[in-house]
């Protein structure tokens, strides 16, 4: 079976791609997050495979569009 290759990178280059603070990357990576970033774990490096399914698909699901809905105006529709 053929190993797909991803690009390799850590989380400095993760949150430079993302245009985020690197601190808040290695805090998706925590074991505390709800849903944390899929990464590679060796000892106490942690590496992101940039362009891999998992990884789109986790930022996938935090895209948000114009018409979601808040949880605010969610409660007021409960009522």
């Amino acid at each position: 079976m053929p190993l797909i290759a991803f690009e390799v990178i850590d989380s400095e280059e993760l949150a430079r791609r993302w245009a985020v603070p690197e601190s808040w990357v290695r805090e998706q990576v925590r074991t505390r997050a709800t849903d944390p970033i899929p990464h590679l774990r060796f000892g106490k490096y942690v590496r992101f495979q940039w362009g891999s399914p998992v990884l789109d698909e986790w930022i996938a699901r935090r895209m948000m569009t114009t018409n979601r809905k808040s949880s605010r105006d969610l409660s007021k529709e409960i009522q």
